[in-house]
């Protein structure tokens, strides 16, 4: 009897693979996961001293309906924004732009300390028309926690890198817009 339960147990984690590289953290590369097992790029910033986060949700506001964002200002201290970069490399053949990233950008203030993080994180493959033009794929958008065939799983770690890469510059972007909040934007000189 103790045989047959060694043989079906040893049955089950040979029939179901190794139950340590089925995790939900399996090839995330960079970016971290959070509790829903969703593709998270974090980060934290100390709020510049003399500005109020009103001003930081004014400066984010501007910069981020100027990329062509939906933002909404769902509390005093917290700024919500979804939008889509686009991608600089391709995994594949050639260095075209391959689709684009979107994105939900969460940015809180916790006590003078600004946390933002970009999730939801889908990719949306671009593909040639028929005259040669970059047009959106009729595919809907890929989740970049999706686990893909073995066939294309080396393909798709360089996508998920080159996202990373792009939503890294990203949040560059918005450390900078960070600083400049509460910044005068006219400079008046004596002469």
């Amino acid at each position: 009897m103790v045989n047959l339960a060694v043989m079906f147990v040893a049955g089950m984690a040979i029939g179901h693979g190794n139950p340590l590289k089925d995790d939900v953290g399996r090839d995330v590369g960079q970016f971290a996961v959070d509790q829903r097992g969703k593709f998270v790029v974090y980060q934290s910033e100390a709020l510049p001293s003399g500005v109020s986060f009103a001003a930081v949700q004014e400066q984010l506001t501007t910069f981020l309906n100027a990329k062509g964002n939906k933002t909404e200002v769902s509390s005093t201290d917290r700024l919500q924004s979804q939008g889509s970069v686009p991608m600089k490399k391709h995994a594949g053949i050639g260095n075209y732009v391959a689709g684009r990233i979107n994105y939900t950008l969460v940015v809180e203030n916790n006590n003078g300390e600004l946390n933002y993080w970009f999730t939801d994180l889908t990719y949306q493959p671009y593909r040639n028309d028929r005259y040669g033009k970059r047009i959106e794929a009729t595919a809907s958008p890929i989740p970049l926690e999706k686990q893909l065939s073995r066939v294309n799983a080396q393909v798709w770690q360089k996508q998920k890198k080159y996202a990373y890469e792009a939503i890294e510059e990203l949040a560059g972007q918005v450390a900078d817009q960070l600083e400049a909040a509460g910044k005068p934007r006219v400079i008046t000189t004596s002469m």
